[in-house]
């Protein structure tokens, strides 16, 4: 047990290794504890705690300097959170992938710099590896702590010259401020007025990660500390009032499903606890030395056992059993103990010898040296192809190029920009030909982009425009994306249409409309971001589509509709983990679909597209055969190639045949077809 200062609270150190325990038991599973993410709120709670009793008192403040008080808390957090972030950039340098090692070096050097939590927020859109695969995607909260410890003390600081009452104003406004910020931006949507604004608001502030709508927890200690107390001799009362925190912060974890934002009823356990913790079997329960051996190790808990799991699954790419993850967390509490005896108690000591001088140029030596590096590693393409993850043949075999570059005004002759995030894209460079097609779509024609550009190029004679939005095939219909061009409403979405009739060189649109059709009901929304029930999702889609073919036909355009590309039945992304064993040295054979899985997948949609066609809509055409070599639809050819990154997703070969496939089809009429 760690020597004890005068400081110690026993039943504090007992909820840290609570808060622990609970984000521990999520991250194993997250069935086992489904919200214990709330653990983290408890410890903004007690950070928020120590700082306004004990650092921000108004006697300390008086005397405080700034830069003695940032020099302990660097000395305090950065020593285990780096000694962390080196080895798995060390070890990470080996088992992941390229891009996925890449957003690992970034989050640490955010880190260095008190900004990981909004890189985490930000860095993540649906062409990015999975947020949740970052084995420092946990160090988002050392960027936000950090930055708790950096702005409240300056706050207090600022207002030292203040009377007490003034002081008190400012504090609670800030923290009302912050809190209303977090309902707004995490709620708001529950206001139909107010969606388009919540939207707008979260692109700045994330609800989850962001300083401004967290900064209330830490500052609710300010409530702690004003709260008029249960007297001692009231030892039932007590007892009572901390049986009720520890059930509200535990029962809270799982009265909610996974991805709750329902933090309250945690928050206010948490309070309770910080009160009356020491009371009662409460009291009892904090204090039992494994619980208090938890609590002593929680932050080296909190900063090893995710880079564990993360990684872990990663390398593995499998559903993890029990057995696996019982040992995972037996690791994590070793490795824990070490990291804390070695490194947080090391340089805990190291602190009473060394001059504030020397821990100063310690302190921005260290993370400056980190960042020099990694972002060398990162943005120094030559240099982070001398790395052991570098990409294999295997993986350049089906990873995608992009051959295209961005229209200019005279291509796009009027395109309503605002109504997007991004540019189209030119396909082809023959500038004898006008830009005669559209290709509109969403994730899985992005992949078209690459081999429609290619063969263009190749062929001469035409050009066309390329633009991925998941909004435009469905007419009504808005799909809630993580990032991407996400910003819209009827107006815009009318003089996209607009445009579109009104370019005479377009005369064929081409909607990619699969991944439509298949999004999650939850996701869909019209266009002026009300909600669609869910009932009626299905439909809403399928009529928006209907409608955006009517409006195009009869303004003479050409429409054709891609149905289809395989889809596998299964849910694993069989060539990531191909690809991924086969940086560590694990055999994986890749599967094959047959056409008949195939026809399973496409079954649902097939009285919709018929529908299309015998109403005189639009030209629906399957391109999936064009990815079938005998009889199947296999995930590589038989000469080595690669025809999917995943399981909807194109790879380059892949992404050649299907463009192939879609070109030719187009040089022929519908006459011809029929």
């Amino acid at each position: 047990m760690p020597k004890q200062n005068a400081d110690f609270m026993p039943h504090i150190n007992g909820l840290r290794a609570l808060a622990i325990a609970l984000v521990v038991l999520y991250h194993l599973n997250a069935e086992w504890c489904p919200c214990g993410y709330f653990g983290v709120d408890v410890f903004l709670l007690i950070s928020g705690y120590f700082l306004f009793s004990k650092e921000l008192q108004p006697q300390r403040v008086e005397n405080m300097h700034y830069g003695q008080y940032l020099l302990r808390k660097a000395w305090r957090l950065g020593p285990p959170t780096l000694t962390v972030g080196i080895v798995v950039a060390v070890i990470g340098a080996f088992v992941l992938l390229q891009d996925l090692y890449w957003m690992a070096l970034q989050t640490l050097t955010y880190c260095c710099v008190a900004g990981s939590n909004e890189y985490v927020a930000h860095s993540g859109n649906y062409f990015s590896p999975n947020t949740q695969s970052n084995p420092l995607m946990h160090l988002w909260y050392i960027g936000l702590i950090l930055q708790t410890y950096i702005l409240l003390p300056a706050a207090a600081i600022a207002m030292r010259k203040l009377s007490p009452t003034a002081r008190g104003c400012i504090w609670w406004l800030l923290g009302g401020v912050s809190f209303a910020a977090y309902l707004f931006l995490q709620y708001g949507e529950a206001w139909e007025s107010a969606v388009v604004t919540v939207k707008q608001g979260r692109e700045w502030f994330s609800p989850y990660y962001s300083i401004v709508t967290r900064l209330w927890e830490p500052m609710l200690a300010m409530l702690v500390l004003m709260l008029p107390v249960i007297p001692a001799t009231r030892t039932l009362l007590r007892s009572a009032a901390a049986l009720l925190g520890l059930g509200l912060v535990i029962g809270s974890c799982y009265a909610f499903e996974t991805g709750s934002a329902s933090v309250f009823c945690a928050v206010l356990g948490g309070i309770l606890l910080l009160q009356y913790g020491a009371s009662g079997i409460t009291g009892k329960l904090l204090g039992l030395r494994p619980v208090q051996w938890l609590g002593t190790v929680s932050f080296s808990l909190y900063l090893v056992h995710w880079p564990i799991f993360a990684m872990w699954r990663y390398i593995m790419f499998d559903e993890v059993s029990p057995a696996q993850l019982a040992i995972a967390a037996v690791v994590s509490l070793l490795l824990a103990w070490a990291l804390w005896r070695w490194v947080e108690t090391l340089c805990g000591s190291w602190q009473k010898s060394l001059s504030p001088r020397a821990m100063a140029w310690l302190s921005a030596a260290v993370p400056a040296g980190v960042i020099t590096i990694t972002s060398l590693f990162t943005w120094n393409l030559p240099l982070a192809n001398l790395l052991p993850n570098r990409p294999s043949e295997v993986q350049r075999s089906f990873e995608l190029p992009i051959l295209t570059g961005y229209a200019t005004e005279e291509h796009l002759q009027g395109f309503p920009r605002e109504v997007f995030n991004s540019t189209p894209i030119l396909l082809g460079n023959d500038t004898t030909a006008p830009i005669s097609f559209l290709l509109i779509g969403d994730s899985h024609s992005w992949h078209l982009q690459h081999g429609m550009d290619k063969l263009l190029c190749e062929q001469g004679g035409r050009r066309g425009l390329y633009l991925n939005n998941s909004c435009v095939p469905a007419w009504d219909t808005f799909i809630l994306l993580s990032a991407g061009d996400s910003k819209w409403d009827r107006a815009r979405g009318e003089r996209m249409l607009e445009w579109i009739i009104n370019s005479k060189d377009i005369n064929c649109v081409v909607l990619s409309v699969y991944w439509n059709l298949r999004f999650r009901d939850k996701n869909i929304r019209d266009w002026n971001l009300r909600a669609v029930p869910r009932e009626q999702a299905r439909a809403h889609q399928e009529n928006g589509l209907r409608e955006t073919c009517r409006r195009l036909k009869a303004a003479g355009k050409r429409v054709i509709v891609v149905k289809d590309t395989p889809f596998f039945p299964r849910s694993e992304n069989h060539v990531d983990r191909f690809v991924r064993r086969s940086l560590i040295g694990i055999p994986y054979e890749l599967p094959a679909q047959t056409p008949e899985q195939m026809a399973q997948r496409t079954a649902e949609e097939a009285a919709f597209f018929r529908s299309l066609t015998e109403q005189n809509l639009a030209e629906v055409i399957d391109a999936s055969p064009a990815l079938q070599e005998n009889g199947l639809y296999p995930i590589r050819l038989s000469d080595g190639s690669f025809l999917y990154r995943d399981t909807n997703h194109l790879a380059a070969r892949g992404s050649i045949l299907v463009s192939d496939f879609i070109l030719r089809y187009m040089q022929s009429t519908p006459a011809q077809q029929d």
